[in-house]
């Protein structure tokens, strides 16, 4: 079969659908990965067939943490508290994200775009990243099934589920036209004739590349699958083979604040980067940190215990470390858990990063930073066996989880089912 997979203009998202692009394409499928011509030389470096379609991502852009929302919108998509969960502010964030974020992500350009290439191709599955609209959407004009990955935590599909819990309990229910999903993906779907219905919002089906205790109880065909880090192409250099005379910490950004532009400092405990390097200078430790000098205020000190590179890949170098600081980003948190390393989140603010660092804490495999508390938490996770433990534990998990190349039969079944039931 062919298989069209598609994604915004982000690494860390194309490197999360990677593997499961290759399982298909070694099964013996047919494979190409479309998105903004800004990835194109990212997706040529995987290996995989690239299309450029839409107008490039528009350039890395600071975003205003100081707000108290993510990209200082109003809004936060990852709110969990109930007495904050109100029908208006609930309907208030969907219609910001989709005419914001959603509409960042995958434009109207990019949408056409893909049912040009699509129409000549004619593929028979769509992959489509969670975040990325134009995928669920070019599926139902071309009448191809079709199946989400998630990048992160499910929050598109868990607030357009509470709005619709919180619509039904009305005395007046609010007509359909009220449903800011259902207004964003009908108006596009309009264009090409076709109709909304709640499939385009979650898929026929859902791979979730998440640890398990990241999740939330929707009613939705979830399918885990194993994490399988990709960052790229690498190259494992000389000193990394080596073992480390002295506890080895990795400090990273994560590759999603770099495309964004969000710049050294982390949600509400506003720890930046500065501080962050001051206070690991105080520990008998070796810092690697990946940081490009960008991400770095002016006149920064750099401690000696602490290497700098512009890009290191997690892959290799996490098996080598005793600990990783992070901003909470779930290419990092998946990386870590795989390789069983204790994890120090100072969590940013794009998408429930603190939510997800706190269930970590609870499973006693990692700590939320929490401010001038940094240098003796980062000595804590090194120097306590119980950190290890549950590193150990949640990796366990994950490498029982079933990998991308056993989701390829499930993927055939499904387009094989979706093919007859249009044949029907």
């Amino acid at each position: 079969m062919r298989v069209l997979v598609t994604t915004s203009a982000v690494n860390s998202h194309l490197n999360n659908l990677v593997p499961t692009a290759w399982a298909l394409r070694t099964a013996g499928h047919e494979v190409c990965v479309a998105s903004q011509p800004d990835l194109t030389e990212a997706i040529k470096n995987s290996g995989l067939p690239a299309v450029a379609v839409g107008e490039p991502m528009a350039k890395p852009r600071g975003i205003d943490e100081s707000s108290g929302t993510p990209f200082g919108l109003g809004f936060d998509i990852a709110e969990t508290r109930p007495e904050k969960l109100t029908l208006d502010y609930v309907r208030g964030t969907l219609d910001t994200y989709t005419s914001m974020v959603g509409e960042y992500m995958a434009d109207q350009s990019m949408l056409d775009d893909l049912v040009r290439f699509a129409r000549a191709w004619k593929p028979d599955l769509v992959l489509w990243d969670a975040h990325n609209y134009a995928g669920p959407v070019l599926a139902r004009v071309i009448g191809a099934a079709h199946v989400r990955i998630l990048p992160a935590p499910d929050h598109w599909a868990r607030m357009h589920a509470r709005y619709l819990d919180l619509a039904a309990e009305q005395t007046s229910p609010p007509s359909a036209d009220d449903d800011p999903m259902a207004a964003y993906l009908g108006a596009k779907l309009a264009r090409y004739d076709r109709e909304y219905d709640e499939e385009v919002v979650v898929g026929q089906a859902t791979l979730d590349p998440l640890p398990s205790w990241v999740g939330f109880p929707l009613d939705i065909d979830y399918r885990a699958v194993r994490h399988v880090p990709y960052h790229g192409p690498t190259v494992v250099p000389p000193w990394l083979r080596r073992k480390p005379k002295r506890p080895r910490v990795c400090l990273t950004l994560g590759q999603t604040r770099r495309a964004l532009g969000v710049q050294g400092s982390a949600g509400g405990e506003e720890v930046s980067i500065t501080d962050v390097l001051e206070g690991v200078a105080a520990l008998d430790v070796e810092v690697i940190a990946t940081l490009r000098a960008d991400q770095l205020p002016p006149n920064t000190v750099v401690p000696d215990n602490v290497r700098l590179f512009d890009f290191l890949p997690l892959n290799p170098l996490l098996p080598t470390c005793s600990a990783v600081v992070h901003y909470g980003g779930m290419g990092s948190v998946g990386a870590a858990v795989v390789h069983g390393v204790p994890q120090l989140g100072i969590p940013g603010d794009m998408w429930g990063e603190g939510d997800v660092m706190a269930r970590l804490e609870g499973r006693g495999a990692g700590l939320v930073g929490r401010g001038d508390t940094l240098v003796e938490q980062l000595r804590r996770l090194i120097e306590d066996p119980s950190f290890l433990e549950g590193a150990a534990q949640v990796q366990k998990e994950m490498l029982a989880t079933p990998s991308p190349r056993d989701m390829v039969p499930e993927l055939e079944a499904l387009t094989a089912r979706h093919r007859e039931s249009r044949i029907g």
